[in-house]
């Protein structure tokens, strides 16, 4: 499987293949690549002739094995874009047939002929035929989140394309506010622009950015709440832990949203300590509780709070509380506000 990197060097090494499924949560790269795949091989002029998109949903074998199969015209390369196609997904019986013919085709594609499948599902069934037949005679590239020194310097592409100087320090700042890998985070890269876009505007003429634009301007994500009331605990300062939750409470976020991820935190840093009790270093660390670096130094700092005993317990009693509130015993914020007083004590 390719990143999309590899697919950006293939334009740039003018070595295009002829077949490539993109398939992932973040279309801000799908758009990145489908722009410079014009760039390099339309023609303005006859976009319309050799730059074809097609709705998947709409599409059958037949329409898509015409569309590859018209030559392109003053141009070396025809581009065919196949959106969200029914058949890498459907497993109907009715659509055995016109999967066959199409992956019959997808064996002897039109040389000048680029044909791209993009799907936004998160993960492919690698089982299916035209999976394996893409696979085989083409490339699979998945769209996921940035991460690291990726998404370092993606953000600060954005604030130079801006005209506006910002510090590694402020970038990660941003980066933590802005909740782009929040639990369950449905927010994008043109999330993230669009923040950026903001802070930007307020700025006006002025050319750096400061770690107080980006309070004055971001909303606080619900990760980082639930990271500061965590951090209270373990300090055990429970009228902060408590000012945080009931903040939270008034900003109408629902209590069976807050609970749970309190209890991730829990068990992020239970993995994280023991992690580095057996001599994990931060990189492993952040494979293993899948996040991204920047929050993997978060999470190490956080446990010095902490001993392994503190939060067994911790995840015991919150699991017990969670229990209570599910099964109506007791009032959900009541019950968090006694297991904060509780943890802290």
């Amino acid at each position: 499987m390719m990143s999309y990197k590899n697919v950006l060097k293939d334009i740039k090494d003018d070595n295009l293949k002829n077949l490539y499924l993109l398939f992932g949560s973040e279309m801000y790269l799908k758009d990145y690549i489908l722009s410079n795949i014009k760039k390099k091989y339309i023609d303005e002029a006859f976009e319309s002739l050799n730059y074809i998109h097609i709705d998947g949903k709409e599409a059958n074998a037949a329409s898509i094995i015409n569309a590859c199969e018209t030559l392109p015209f003053m141009a070396d390369k025809k581009i065919v874009v196949v959106e969200e196609l029914t058949l890498l997904t459907s497993k109907k019986e009715e659509s055995r047939l016109d999967e066959d013919e199409l992956c019959k085709y997808l064996e002897n594609i039109n040389i000048s002929t680029c044909l791209i499948f993009i799907s936004s599902e998160l993960k492919i069934d690698n089982r299916k035929k035209i999976i394996k037949i893409i696979n085989k005679q083409g490339n699979i590239v998945e769209l996921s989140k940035l991460k690291d020194l990726d998404l370092t310097k993606w953000t600060q592409s954005i604030f130079s394309k801006n005209k506006k100087n910002i510090s590694m320090g402020n970038i990660q700042y941003f980066l933590q506010q802005v909740g782009y890998y929040d639990n369950n985070s449905e927010r994008t890269l043109y999330d993230l622009e669009n923040e950026i876009n903001k802070i930007c505007s307020y700025l006006g003429s002025e050319n750096t950015v400061e770690k107080e634009d980006i309070e004055k301007v971001l909303v606080k994500s619900l990760q980082n709440d639930i990271f500061a009331l965590v951090d209270a605990l373990g300090q055990k300062k429970s009228d902060i832990a408590l000012s945080i939750f009931n903040d939270m409470v008034l900003d109408n976020e629902p209590i069976p949203r807050i609970f749970p991820m309190i209890i991730r935190q829990l068990r992020l840093l239970v993995i994280t300590k023991l992690c580095e009790e057996k001599g994990y270093g931060q990189g492993d660390i952040s494979k293993k509780v899948g996040l991204p670096l920047f929050v993997t130094k978060k999470l190490i700092l956080q446990t010095r709070n902490f001993t392994l005993n503190n939060l067994h317990k911790g995840i015991k009693v919150a699991l017990d509380v969670d229990r209570s509130i599910k099964t109506g015993k007791m009032e959900g914020k009541l019950a968090i506000e006694m297991f904060i007083t509780e943890f802290s004590s």
